[in-house]
């Protein structure tokens, strides 16, 4: 999936922190990217069918339902080639452990922010779709 100059990219945060909402929609804004949020995991195929996201972050900590479950909940409801990444402060270690074992795409953590973050998203957004 490639983002076309202009056009507007929709990700979808699932995070029980609306700090980590609040910032990761402020940051990509800068971006002309649309960001739609869930504090929780409940919506969240709801969520998914209205946004048509191009992109979904998970938190992997949600206490109710883990990372892990939304991710496989994710891959039977987003959009075809739609990158599903883990969003965490976890040390990367165990966040790649959390990815190979959930099934999803990649990871981003918490600690990249600003143009960083923005930069991986965009990353994310223009490689060609995982084949699943």
């Amino acid at each position: 999936m490639s983002v076309r100059p202009g056009a507007r990219t929709t990700v979808l945060v699932v995070d029980d922190s609306e700090i980590a909402c609040e910032s990761v929609r402020h940051t990509l804004a800068q971006a002309n990217v649309q960001v739609v949020t869930l504090n929780s995991p409940f919506g969240f195929i709801k969520a998914i069918r209205e946004s048509h996201p191009s992109l979904i972050l998970v938190d992997v900590g949600l206490g109710i339902l883990n990372g892990a479950k939304l991710v496989q909940l994710g891959r039977r409801n987003a959009p075809p080639g739609c990158p599903i990444l883990l969003y965490s402060s976890r040390d990367k270690a165990l966040l790649e452990q959390d990815m190979t074992s959930s099934g999803a795409d990649g990871y981003i953590t918490k600690s990249t922010t600003g143009t960083a973050l923005v930069e991986t998203v965009q990353r994310w957004l223009r490689m060609p779709p995982n084949p699943r």
